[in-house]
């Protein structure tokens, strides 16, 4: 993530949490990812150098300008003013963990092989949370390279119990030994 997207996601959620709107801002963040990523022509036009800045404003004013909270729009004021659009959506990447954080919740991705069913994926999210003493929000994502077992991801923290993996440390013992 780059700095650029840090800082401002940041200045955003620490003036929502003073002003007591942090989900309120969340919610217009996630209205205005859904557009970008529903239209990919929108979020183009926005980031588009050959565009003029003037109309860029303009189809931001006519889209946005009554359905989100005047902070948030004033938020895309400032980025459209300073040429920052092309970091919109890593802002509210960001903006969202911020919020997961504030609010206790880790956002962790498990890995597997194959679907998992819903008692495996409870079972793991509940040693999570009791590892961790938070809430989880578990992300799946399915890697056939995996070959059975999983791997979870936690910020910069990877626990994986894949087969891989294992079949990977069995044969560097074997070539040592």
């Amino acid at each position: 993530m780059s700095r650029i997207a840090i800082r401002y996601s940041k200045a955003l959620f620490d003036l929502a949490l003073e002003e007591k709107l942090i989900d309120e801002i969340h919610s217009d963040l996630e209205q205005i990812k859904e557009i970008c990523a529903s239209n990919p022509a929108f979020q183009q036009a926005l980031i588009n150098p050959l565009i003029n800045d003037n109309l860029k404003a303009t189809l931001l004013k006519e889209i946005f300008e009554n359905k989100l909270h005047p902070l948030t729009f004033k938020f895309l004021a400032l980025l459209s003013k300073k040429k920052r659009l092309g970091f919109l959506i890593e802002m509210i990447e960001h903006y969202m963990q911020k919020v997961l954080e504030y609010k206790g919740v880790l956002s962790a991705l498990l890995i597997s092989a194959g679907p998992l069913g819903p008692a495996q994926v409870d079972s793991i999210r509940d040693r999570i949370e009791s590892i961790t003493g938070k809430s989880v929000i578990l992300s799946e994502h399915i890697d056939k390279s995996v070959i059975g077992g999983f791997v979870v991801k936690i910020k910069d923290t990877v626990i994986d119990l894949s087969i891989k993996t294992q079949l990977d440390k069995l044969r560097a013992q074997l070539v040592q030994g």
